[in-house]
């Protein structure tokens, strides 16, 4: 704590974030100790509240309150007003332990500060940010980060890349959070049917062409241009639609080439960090490392808003310390890890842990394993659906072999089984191979390790049967490089590869039309009510006593 201007044992930091995609992080001394969306607890998508989360670390890191030296918030949209303190001086917390930070500094600082890099160029791209900001540049090193790109109030929102792209996205009949849909559909597309520029780069700015927000600003625009856009909302149904995805993903990953271009040209960076939501495009980030090799690129897993509660609890490291932390990690777990008692109740059903509303199909019986990890490998050689949950889960959009839904990727049917008869979702969406880290350049011809599912490099046609429900329509795959580090699932996948003589597996989030689970009784609701086959939760093997029937489909969906 910090008392009357004197460090004592540990300098204790909550980031919180006020918009969508909200939750809590906790960092001591510059390490974070635990983090999670308010989504995972409350198990409303996006969640815009963080009251829940704020206790879950609390809790666990065993503190209360008044134990924390600086709450830190930030938020979407219009800037927070001076001496804004989130309701928390009603809990007995004196305003001046409460500070604010800019949307984009937040990004800016969660990215640098993961990447492990001394010093980095850094660009926040999203949506929105404060006051109509929509992309931003940075220069960052042990001693602080600039900003060094100028801001404009006054430029609407609506010319930025990643409200352009969230145009699109709606115009096409998604959501505005489900931009990567747009990725996906991107792929079965032809960019080159529309010629017209959508974004123009001025004096360093980027300036997009649509006037308005949303799908009414992509309708007036191809009507301007003399696009045959088609009718909007039809969610890749038709070839037109999927064809105004490819140009919007095309014309993103040139405007996106351009900024980075000037970016480097300007600071000589050797090293760059991209965040925002604009960041989780895999495809465009592939391309940025394709274009700029001699670049080392840092991505981190919770780009978006997700990131918002880390990041500002980082930049209040700094703020109450002047130290620049380092949190960098091969890990994106940051949360809490539940131990047998708290799975044996949960296997219970005691009523405390059920999820509410959950329709229980199956029977389920269950036993504990010495051995997990090779007991999963086995149930996955032999053509089962299983959920993992190991550990702390995942700060981010991405799964990543702790609350993961996973198969065996050599069988392309199985890409189509687990988009229809497990996740319930569109046919054109992908899968991702997470691979071992020392094998992955069988797969991608190199030996980058992407260990955030953020990039999608093109698999080598020699190695595209051992994953193939795991790779996109255009040979891409969004790789997940698993280190020796994380044990227990290259332990699992170095299994499976002794069996199958594959060491990679197809890999998913472990949800089903919801927030990616966070506790054991949140995985059990999912499981009973899902169409997986198994699920090993820590040293606990879950079945049922009846299994689904398996229908494979088509292949392709289309």
């Amino acid at each position: 704590m910090h008392q009357g201007g004197r460090w004592e044992m540990s300098y204790i930091v909550a980031g919180l974030a006020i918009g969508h995609d909200c939750g809590c992080a906790l960092i001591r001394d510059g390490r974070p100790v635990v983090a999670i969306s308010e989504e995972r607890l409350d198990r409303h998508r996006h969640s815009g509240l963080w009251t829940s989360s704020l206790i879950y670390c609390l809790q666990y890191a065993g503190i209360q309150l008044q134990d924390v030296d600086l709450f830190v918030f930030s938020s979407g949209g219009p800037d927070l007003p001076a001496g804004y303190d989130g309701g928390l001086s009603s809990l007995g917390v004196d305003k001046s332990r409460v500070v604010t930070v800019d949307h984009h500094l937040s990004h800016a600082f969660g990215a640098f500060c993961l990447s492990g890099f001394e010093d980095a160029a850094v660009l926040v791209l999203d949506a929105v940010g404060n006051s109509e900001d929509t992309e931003s540049a940075y220069v960052a090193s042990r001693h602080g980060i600039d900003r060094i790109s100028d801001r404009d109030p006054a430029r609407p929102r609506y010319k930025g890349i990643g409200s352009t792209y969230e145009a699109f996205t709606n115009f096409l009949g998604f959501n505005d959070e489900e931009s990567g849909k747009t990725m996906a559909l991107a792929a079965y597309g032809e960019p080159k049917r529309f010629d017209a520029p959508l974004f123009d780069f001025v004096g360093g700015r980027i300036m997009g062409q649509l006037n308005q927000t949303h799908h009414w600003g992509v309708l007036e625009f191809a009507r301007e241009n003399g696009l045959a856009f088609g009718e909007p909302f039809d969610a890749g149904q038709s070839q037109g639609s999927r064809d105004v995805a490819a140009y919007v993903q095309q014309e993103t990953e040139r405007a996106l080439l351009e900024l980075i271009g000037d970016l480097l040209r300007r600071t000589g960076a050797r090293r760059l960090c991209i965040s925002g939501g604009v960041a989780l495009n895999c495809v465009a980030n592939e391309r940025i490392r394709r274009e700029y090799p001699q670049v080392n690129l840092f991505v981190p897993p919770p780009a978006s808003d997700t990131g918002q509660p880390l990041g500002n609890a980082l930049y209040g490291h700094w703020y109450g310390s002047g130290e620049m932390p380092a949190a960098h990690r091969v890990s994106s777990s940051f949360g809490q890890e539940y131990g047998e008692q708290s799975i044996r109740r949960a296997l219970a059903k005691f009523p405390d842990t059920l999820t509410y509303g959950r329709l229980y199909r199956y029977q389920f019986e269950y036993f504990t394993e010495s051995d997990p990890a090779r007991t999963a490998a086995q149930l996955l050689a032999d053509g089962a659906v299983i959920g993992w949950f190991q550990g702390g889960s995942e700060l981010g959009p991405r799964a990543l072999g702790h609350r993961s839904i996973l198969a065996d990727p050599r069988d392309v049917r199985m890409r189509t089984y687990v988009n229809s008869a497990i996740k319930h979702r569109e046919w054109f969406r992908p899968f991702a191979p997470s691979i071992l880290a020392e094998e992955s350049h069988r797969y991608t011809g190199d030996d980058v390790n992407r260990l955030f599912m953020l990039e999608s490099p093109t698999i080598l046609e020699s190695a595209r049967a051992d994953i193939a429900s795991a790779i996109h329509v255009d040979g891409t795959a969004r790789v997940q490089c698993v280190m020796p580090e994380q044990q227990r699932f290259h332990r699992l996948i170095s299994e499976f590869a002794k069996m199958t003589g594959v060491p990679a597996l197809l890999n998913t989030s472990f949800n089903v039309r919801e927030p990616i689970v966070e506790t054991p009784g949140q995985a059990l609701g999912t499981f009973l009510s899902s169409g997986l086959d198994y699920m090993v939760m820590e040293n606990f093997v879950v079945s049922k006593k009846e299994r689904p029937m398996r229908n494979w489909g088509s292949v392709d969906g289309a």
